[in-house]
């Protein structure tokens, strides 16, 4: 294959946001309408089948997609990517393909023996299950080359493809959770069957070139990082049980789901986003130039990310609240503290992720398990504490006691080597800035402005002039870099 131009971290991290952004919209555009489509019951079965649809993927695929990522071979040539194909790619399926049938088999009995509701869109679920995995690992395999630009058209077309088909089919086929599963059996399917041909074109997959050690070896790395998804989804999600258990009410449970829901977006949009720019960039340059090429970029987007986080916070500091009426409704005040809460735990997630990233590039994928173990087990007993104490922002203290627990251990078992931190001046300057944009918000109550969305905007045009211009003033590098990645020179000075 010819040699690829290779782009930065700022150019996939703008490609991997607008993806999300698109992805969201398609639920914008799919959520008013279903919901007048499907009653309360189709919805359910619709919920129930798909948490067994992510589990049964991410069980199956035994962390292969991790595997493609980190065993990519960046500096060698042909024989190494046959062999790549053939025991991160290949194998993999065939492992999961073989996990599927046994699933068919399990649940044949389970029909057998007693047929659980809606056992026919059981049976779909499981016949999605595989060009899912599919997609996933042809997915995985972009990324790893770094091909974001695919990457993202991927993930948004499928998205896309998938909403307009069950619209359609629901609409005037099938008005059940029956024709919305047909039509994601169909969009999948179609998927798979392209990205198979073309990652066919890409490199080759044969079983010839299988090395049983080389898949143990990836097997090995990925199934901790399996195990780490789990692991993460428990911090992020036991809360919500345990809310139930504890305060015996489903309202304290929603008033923590909308506040946390609107702040998972933060999470797709900037942190998800960030970390794929990010780790595919640095496996790469730590493959192919070393420790000191990865450091030096990690100093850099530490430079431009310190800037945005501060932004970030600030913003949800002082118009958290009215995002989250603005999009919820008015009657729903008690979700705005979890909110912007969440979302600034989130926003300093990502910035503190960053400086210390590094135990995957030594693939030490049982290092990050335990980490988030740990986190995650913070989180639960500090739960048992706090929400008798503080109802549901208990749980929300709990998971920033679990989220500051993993940042300050990933820290800590990162190597020196491989720590950083941001730029003290960049640090002073973004917090000053911030602090500004802030005072004057606050003491001119946004000029008097009291609607949702006109303090938003008001807002965002102080964080402009008290926050983003002085910044790009004070701050040289920031404003060379700025100009370097928009093909304009510097400004002297």
């Amino acid at each position: 294959m010819a040699e690829r131009a290779r782009v930065g971290v700022a150019t996939h991290y703008i490609r991997y946001a607008l993806g999300n952004v698109m992805v969201m919209v398609a639920g914008f555009v799919s959520f008013p309408i279903m919901t007048r489509l499907l009653d309360t019951g189709q919805y359910g079965i619709f919920g129930y089948y798909d948490a067994w649809l992510l589990i049964l993927a991410g069980l199956f695929k035994l962390g292969a997609q991790h595997t493609i990522l980190r065993f990519y071979p960046h500096s060698a040539g042909a024989p190494a990517l046959a062999r790549f194909g053939a025991n991160f790619i290949l194998l993999p399926f065939c492992a999961s393909a073989a996990l599927w049938l046994l699933a068919i088999t399990v649940y044949a009995v389970i029909v057998r023996i007693a047929a659980p509701e809606a056992a026919t869109i059981g049976w779909i679920m499981l016949l999605l299950l595989l060009p899912t995995i599919w997609i996933s690992l042809a997915g995985a395999f972009a990324y790893a080359e770094e091909r974001s630009d695919l990457s993202v058209r991927f993930a948004v077309g499928q998205r896309w493809a998938e909403t307009l088909g069950i619209l359609v089919v629901v609409y005037f086929i099938e008005r059940s959770t029956l024709g919305a599963y047909l039509a994601r059996l169909v969009v999948a399917g179609a998927f798979a069957v392209g990205l198979a041909f073309w990652l066919r074109t890409q490199l080759p997959l044969h079983f010839r070139d299988v090395d049983r050690g080389a898949y143990r070896d990836g097997v090995r790395y990925g199934l901790p990082l399996v195990a780490n998804e789990i692991s993460t989804n428990l911090l992020s999600f036991a809360d919500r049980l345990m809310l139930r258990q504890m305060l015996g009410d489903f309202a304290a449970v929603g008033t923590y789901t909308i506040g946390y829901g609107l702040a998972l977006n933060i999470n797709n949009l900037f942190n998800f986003a960030l970390y794929n720019a990010y780790t595919q960039v640095s496996i790469r340059e730590f493959e192919t130039a070393g420790v000191e090429a990865v450091l030096r970029m990690k100093r850099d987007v530490l430079h431009m990310l310190v800037y945005v986080t501060v932004g970030m916070t600030v913003g949800l500091i002082s118009v958290g609240p009215d995002v989250l009426l603005l999009m919820a409704g008015d009657d729903k005040h008690a979700s705005t503290p979890v909110f912007v809460t969440i979302g600034v735990i989130y926003t300093l997630d990502g910035l503190l992720g960053i400086c210390s990233a590094g135990l995957l590039l030594l693939k030490r994928s049982k290092t990050v398990l335990l980490l988030t173990l740990g986190a995650a087990a913070v989180n639960i007993a500090l739960n048992l504490v706090w929400i008798p104490r503080y109802g549901v922002m208990g749980a929300v203290y709990a998971t920033a006691a679990g989220f500051l627990a993993l940042n300050v251990a990933r820290y800590v078992t990162c190597p020196r080597s491989l720590r950083a931190l941001p730029d003290l001046q960049a640090t002073l300057i973004a917090v000053a800035c911030g602090a500004l944009a802030y005072a004057i918000a606050d003491y001119t109550q946004f000029a008097g402005v009291h609607s949702h969305l006109g303090r938003f905007a008001v807002m965002l045009a102080i964080m402009l002039v008290a926050y983003a211009l002085p910044a790009f003033v004070l701050d040289r590098r920031l404003r060379n870099a700025a100009c370097a990645y928009f093909g304009l020179r510097a400004a002297p000075g």
